[in-house]
């Protein structure tokens, strides 16, 4: 246990890990020249955990390390003493986390480096782990759906496929959406097609048939992953595809998908109903999630 603090019930003063040891979070500081501060050369992953128990850790783990792979940044690890889950237990331990939803990031920059590129850096990469926790969008909100709204002033960058730090795109478009009177915003790919939204997957229903837009400026979505396999296991298949604006308008059902809020079914598209929000089919596949 960390400094005194009981499991559950939140810390007036978190930890977090940084590099090799848990310290303050209010005491935590990285290199001026670190290229995540200078650049956002960096990746992260955002992971759900619930009473203590972190979902999908491996999959999100295998995400970082294709992130950091294709960028060129040396992948820490946890001291040989400390598994990733070991760590991330300890650290919601410490928080007062281990008794509710939580929310889990793990940010790794390249570390400081002297010349522009990907170079490798001159010291170790930097590794941050924080927890805090998460209230999930209320249940009147699942239950009416989002109002989605197309971003049409930008497009996917191609940093898409990976969760980096230089997040401003997906900000910008999130901003978009508020400033239009919607709960989120749908990115296009340079060439006009649907890619996701600014923190999420799409999943389709169109004709009576599941569908996912399909892009090569998109994440792999995690959450969605494991609904594609249980509305797999229940005969539904679905399918991959390319995906443009006026289709995604004219879905019969289009719900959201990420690792904290889960499913979450949209009422609106850009001024257009969407006919079925499936809300109860959406949170009876969420609960198993």
């Amino acid at each position: 246990m960390g400094r005194g603090k009981t499991d559950c019930g939140t810390s007036a003063s978190p930890d977090m890990w940084l590099n090799e040891a848990f310290v303050p979070l209010e005491k935590a500081g990285i290199a001026l020249m670190d290229r995540g501060f200078l650049y956002g050369d960096g990746v992260f992953e955002t992971i759900r955990a619930q009473m203590g128990r972190v979902l999908y850790l491996d999959d999100h783990l295998g995400r970082l390390a294709s992130a950091l792979d294709a960028l060129r940044i040396p992948c820490p690890r946890p001291p040989a003493e400390l598994s990733w889950s070991s760590l991330i237990s300890e650290l919601l331990m410490r928080n007062g986390l281990a008794c509710e939803l939580a929310s889990v990031k793990i940010i790794v920059t390249r570390g400081v480096a002297g010349v522009l590129g990907l170079p490798t850096p001159t010291g170790p990469s930097t590794l941050c782990v924080t927890a805090q926790s998460y209230a999930p969008p209320p249940s009147e909100m699942y239950a009416t759906g989002w109002r989605l709204h197309i971003w049409r002033e930008g497009f996917a960058p191609p940093t898409a496929p990976f969760k980096t730090l230089n997040y401003l795109p997906f900000l910008m478009a999130r901003q978009s959406a508020l400033d239009a009177g919607a709960h989120e915003a749908v990115l296009l790919d340079h060439g006009g097609c649907v890619t996701e939204t600014a923190a999420g997957s799409l999943l389709l229903c169109t004709d009576g048939r599941w569908w996912t837009p399909r892009s090569p400026w998109q994440l792999p979505g995690i959450t969605l992953k494991q609904a594609m396999r249980l509305l797999d296991t229940g005969g539904k298949q679905i399918m991959r595809r390319p995906c443009s604006p006026d289709e995604l308008i004219k879905a019969d059902t289009v719900w959201v998908l990420n690792s904290l809020m889960g499913i979450m079914p949209v009422a609106e598209v850009t001024g257009h109903t969407v006919p079925e929000l499936r809300a109860e089919e959406a949170g009876k596949l969420r609960e198993t999630l």
